[in-house]
């Protein structure tokens, strides 16, 4: 029987294609791998306050009801307060738009005057900026994201039930799936993998909210408009690496910069520069960063692969996905290599060295 392994052309075209097929078929998956993936994340959370109340004989159906009622009422809660700070914006929205016009104005005369730097045209200038972060405009990409995010959440409740009431079954399903030597390290990956979830989506909840704190309080003192609007949405956009922080600057500079105030736009600036960097430097560590080791090259390169197939929702999911496939990497060892590149241990390999003795020679 021949045993030798295929041409290295081979097994390279087949990994790319596999590859390919793979993400082919989860971008074309999305409706349903979506919400389900945020409710496994959110079940994971949830999965402690379940048994607490079954180990108090509480049927496992009623259980998982409650913890799910309190998530909604959780959540339902932070929406009215976001859509009540929206609506407020959106009432006193004109004012902040003839401001914006007046501050623009001001700005175009003063660089006439002090650098003789003439705009071609300034009224065209006002006009693009203001359709830019029109109430239209800003209203308009909120309703698109959030009826997204709406249909989400029909599916999502109806899938954490389902996964928290069934989790057993699921656990039976994969066990069988291998031979039965195996069921101890298949055991152990799915005890790491509630582990890592569960710590890491209550390690971002931490996260958002000393964000929002911290934020809240600072433009509150500082007599920032919308304070706590800002904050809370700063907070929850920073939980997408890399990117959400500079989206939520932008976005929070405009809404500032709207009121009138450029002192205050260039403290708000500030503010989230120094927050950014002190939850980058000591919150993020401490509270995710020792749950998922993933280097910063996979982080990138997921969130933006995350963006490019599911959107906003891809780039909240990249994250904790990837955790999960190192794990699963790390059990097999196949593909071991893989695990190695989604690390972010850097350091270098131990070889030994060989010492080669000497011998005289006879002639």
């Amino acid at each position: 029987m021949n045993t030798t392994s295929p041409p290295f052309f081979i097994r390279l075209a087949a990994i790319l294609l596999s590859i390919v097929l793979m993400g082919y078929l989860i971008n074309l998956g999305q409706p349903l791998l979506s919400p389900l993936l945020f409710a496994f994340l959110f079940s994971m959370l949830l999965l402690p306050i379940n048994r607490f109340m079954e180990k108090w004989h509480i049927p496992r159906s009623l259980a998982v009801l409650l913890s799910i009622i309190l998530f909604i009422g959780v959540l339902l809660g932070v929406l009215y307060f976001v859509a009540s700070q929206v609506r407020l914006m959106a009432r006193d929205w004109p004012a902040l738009q003839q401001q914006l016009i007046t501050t623009l104005q001001s700005v175009q005369e003063w660089l006439n005057k002090r650098f003789h730097l003439k705009i071609r045209s300034g009224q065209d200038l006002i006009q693009i900026a203001t359709q830019n972060i029109s109430s239209t405009a800003i209203i308009g990409h909120t309703v698109v994201s959030v009826s997204s995010t709406l249909l989400f959440i029909i599916f999502i409740p109806i899938y954490m039930f389902l996964l928290l009431y069934y989790r057993r079954l699921l656990t039976r399903f994969l066990l069988h799936l291998f031979h039965e030597d195996h069921h101890s390290r298949v055991r152990d990956t799915l005890k790491q993998i509630e582990r890592v979830v569960k710590r890491y989506v209550l390690g971002l909840l931490m996260e958002i909210v000393a964000i929002a704190v911290i934020l809240g309080s600072v433009f509150w003192i500082l007599g920032i408009p919308y304070a706590w609007l800002l904050a809370v949405i700063t907070a929850i956009l920073n939980i997408i690496p890399y990117v959400g922080i500079y989206s939520s600057m932008v976005l929070c500079a405009l809404i500032t910069f709207a009121s009138g105030s450029v002192s205050k736009t260039l403290a708000l600036i500030i503010t989230m520069v120094a927050v950014h960097t002190f939850d980058a430097n000591f919150l993020m560590p401490r509270i995710v960063g020792s749950q998922v080791k993933i280097n910063v090259l996979i982080t990138i390169i997921g969130v933006v692969v995350g963006e490019m197939m599911w959107g906003i929702a891809g780039m909240f999911l990249a994250i904790p996905m990837i955790a999960i496939a190192k794990i699963v990497f790390d059990q097999i060892d196949s593909m071991r290599a893989w695990s190695i590149l989604l690390s972010d241990d850097t350091k270098p390999m131990r070889v030994k060295k060989i010492r080669i003795k000497k011998t005289n020679s006879s002639t």
